[in-house]
């Protein structure tokens, strides 16, 4: 099951789904495709964490039970929620998530970081503004964290090393690990456990 199918589910059972065209994203033009130039974590997670804002003015939404979850950089934004508006979400759900650019630029870093953030010696103040990971001891509510030990986007010991920071200021997170799964999770009983484990998670929390 893929995200888009299991937003359909997450309708089906009750809840209302936004997902956001934050700044970056394709089909908006140029500007808004380079409105995040050298901002990694910055424009960018302020329109989607900002969102919840929007879902509280509906009179059908309840403003005190909104979750956030993301894959990938979504997983990093899912983060940035939780630290910087920790009361804002009541849940979140970070898969194969960023913690710290500076060791992503490490391995595998590569031509995408670069051309968002240059390197870390050019841009020190900038890379450590997106490490989300040292400002995790002011996250407020449960997270749920899942990575494939196998990933070579995103590698495992991210998401090691913002399960180990929660743990040392004792936060509420439950950490999954699939082993030998890659970034985008693929195998049938992955998937099932995946999903499974996330309807759960916001289930308890949200419901």
């Amino acid at each position: 099951m893929g995200a888009r199918r299991f937003h359909q589910y997450l309708l089906q059972q009750g809840y209302v789904v936004l997902a956001p065209d934050y700044r970056g994203s394709i089909g908006y033009g140029r500007d808004w495709r380079q409105g995040v130039h050298m901002d990694v974590g910055g424009k960018d997670a302020t329109d989607a964490v900002t969102a919840a804002e929007y879902l509280r003015a509906l009179p059908y939404v309840d403003g005190d039970r909104i979750g956030v979850w993301g894959l990938s950089y979504g997983g990093y934004f899912t983060l940035i929620a939780l630290a910087d508006r920790p009361t804002l979400y009541a849940c979140g759900v970070d898969v194969a998530g960023v913690g710290d650019y500076r060791t992503w630029f490490m391995d595998p870093g590569g031509a995408w970081v670069i051309s968002r953030m240059g390197t870390p010696t050019s841009n020190p103040q900038l890379y450590r503004e997106s490490a989300v990971v040292d400002r995790l001891s002011r996250v407020e509510r449960p997270l749920l964290v899942l990575h494939g030990t196998a990933d070579v986007n995103v590698p495992f010991v991210e998401s090691v090393r913002v399960v180990d920071e929660l743990l040392k200021h004792r936060k509420n997170v439950e950490f999954m690990m699939y082993p030998g799964e890659f970034h985008y999770f693929e195998r049938g009983h992955v998937l099932r456990d995946a999903w499974g484990r996330v309807e759960r998670f916001f289930n308890g929390c949200l419901r």
